[in-house]
């Protein structure tokens, strides 16, 4: 697998071996060669250690998020993810338009929202005994949580979770893929004719808000708002479901985890922190080199794709003190599932506040679910997303919250 002399590894994160144990084979590329090349997808660089990844993520000088932010590129070359696929300073300018709309502040005010659908998905199977946790609750979730705050309908969720979903967890040939082009067209088609609804009679919701901005002195287009809208909805359903999801999984793993945070709620922000940490649900991000650089002991060429395994940065020994376990209370946890630099996630905190309201819902009322593990289904490919693709459990039925 690994030649350390020159680098080259056989290595490809979309691969079935890297999703059955993606864990090990990052431990040994950090403990052999944290910068390393291979060949898959048409050659990239492949960073697994936190201090290499650390540099390339604060260099938004020296690599370049325009090109893509995913290996294999996207096919749609020319459409651009805004402002994800920008670089300063054309970047810094659309992020500053969304930042106060996912402000800690503004996730505070829609905090009641969040708590509302999380419940409310609770009730839709709490009577039955048993669910699915992807497809029940950690899917409709965020799902839900992001069109309401776009301003998108919410009652559509499931109509841009499958597709999406899709997209993100089966392979491109998967035989479980059905109707995508179909289900990604209507939810370009449902952003654009909500955009057109706002610009004649707006909203308190972030389509408005956007449609109401300026960049560099002049109005905001619809099309930038539209690109935008698309990279919330992709950035905030799948992501923050399998962080939901995962850590679920692993509460069913280790009992006393459940216990100590049933005992001592205060825990969950520190423990959500720890969840995102050991096992990260952004599996991994590209960069592109804008001129030749020395990574570690590597020459990058001016060009090349370089991918930062930020889950692997979050598993790094020389950060993390004993990484390969989950320290409820672990601190400090400078984890990068977020990312680093500029590009941090602006989503962070709006993710956050959902993993902890999720999480803390199923405590309280399904405290004792158990997994059904041997018919869970894993991702066909983690290599974007860490995550499920169905999870299904039990537990002792309850009472619906709601009428």
């Amino acid at each position: 697998m690994l030649d350390t002399v020159n680098a080259e590894v056989d290595f490809d994160h979309h691969s079935e071996d890297f999703v059955a144990d993606p864990w090990s084979q990052l431990a040994r590329l950090r403990s052999e060669c944290p910068v390393a090349r291979t060949a898959s997808h048409g050659g990239f660089w492949v960073l697994t250690g936190y201090e290499e990844i650390r540099q390339v993520a604060t260099d938004d000088e020296t690599f370049s998020s325009a090109e893509t932010l995913v290996i294999p590129p996207k096919k749609n070359v020319g459409q651009k993810s805004i402002p994800a696929e920008m670089d300063a300073p054309e970047f810094l300018a659309f992020r500053k338009v969304l930042h106060p709309m996912l402000s800690p502040a503004a996730v505070d005010r829609i905090t009641p929202v969040i708590e509302r659908f999380v419940h409310a998905a609770i009730d839709d199977f709490i009577e039955t005994g048993s669910c699915d946790f992807v497809h029940d609750f950690a899917d409709p979730v965020p799902a839900m949580t992001t069109l309401y705050k776009l301003g998108l309908p919410v009652e559509l969720w499931k109509d841009f979770s499958v597709p999406l979903h899709q997209v993100v967890f089966l392979r491109q040939d998967s035989p479980r893929r059905v109707n995508v082009p179909e289900g990604l067209q209507f939810v370009a088609q449902t952003i654009k004719d909500t955009i057109a609804a706002r610009r004649k009679s707006p909203r308190d919701d972030m389509i408005s808000y956007m449609l109401n901005a300026t960049v560099d002195g002049r109005p905001v287009t619809d099309h930038e708002v539209k690109e935008m809208a698309t990279l919330i909805v992709q950035g905030g359903f799948d992501t923050t479901g399998s962080a939901i999801s995962n850590a679920l999984i692993q509460m069913d793993h280790d009992r006393d985890l459940r216990r100590r945070l049933i005992e001592d709620p205060a825990l969950m922000t520190s423990a959500v922190e720890e969840f995102l940490r050991f096992e990260a649900p952004q599996m991994a991000m590209a960069r592109t080199a804008t001129k030749d650089v020395v990574i570690g002991d590597r020459h990058i060429s001016k060009g090349d794709l370089v991918l930062m395994v930020w889950a692997s940065a979050n598993r790094d020994d020389s950060v993390f003190e004993d990484p390969d376990r989950i320290v409820l209370d672990r601190f400090p946890n400078r984890h990068v599932t977020f990312g680093l630099g500029a590009h941090r996630c602006l989503g962070s905190n709006l993710a956050r506040r959902q993993i902890q309201v999720a999480l803390s819902g199923v405590l309280r009322r399904l405290p004792d679910y158990t997994i059904d593990h041997d018919n869970a289904v894993r991702a066909e490919t983690v290599g974007i997303v860490y995550g499920m693709f169905s999870l299904p459990a039990h537990f002792p039925p309850g009472e619906r919250w709601f009428p």
